[in-house]
């Protein structure tokens, strides 16, 4: 599979999950998430806040059903930098809930995984558009 297409599809199957998560949609299982990060996974969202995936699992399962009717968009996924064990890439995501809208700038590191889950998040860090 080309890799633009690859990283274009994790990033949109992840965002896929996390939006039926924060509806409370399908199975409150959060290893269903969890699996698509590397053990050492770590984030810098959009509001300056550092998350380790540890922090992330232990408060992900408060997240279920807590943004009934949100909608995750991704766009414009660029493939920046291949490296031997992974991947630099940005994308563009659009949440909407309640007629409000955000945007952001989104940039992953990405580590090669397994047949089963060929890529793995390890670094993501957004940051808020002004719209």
């Amino acid at each position: 599979m080309d890799l633009k297409v690859a990283a274009h599809k994790e990033i949109v199957d992840l965002h896929v999950l996390l939006q039926s998560w924060f509806r409370g949609e399908g199975e409150a299982s959060p290893q269903l998430i969890l699996n698509h990060f590397t053990p050492d996974y770590a984030m810098l969202g959009a509001a300056g806040r550092p998350v380790a995936r540890d922090t992330f699992a232990e408060v992900l399962p408060k997240l279920f059903g807590s943004r009934p009717g949100l909608v995750m968009e991704i766009e414009d996924v660029v493939v920046r930098a291949s490296f031997s064990d992974g991947y630099f890439v940005t994308y563009k995501e659009i949440q909407t809930q309640n007629g409000k809208r955000d945007e952001r700038g989104s940039a992953v590191m990405f580590r090669k995984g397994t047949a089963e889950q060929p890529l793995l998040w390890q670094y993501l860090q957004e940051t808020f558009f002004a719209i």
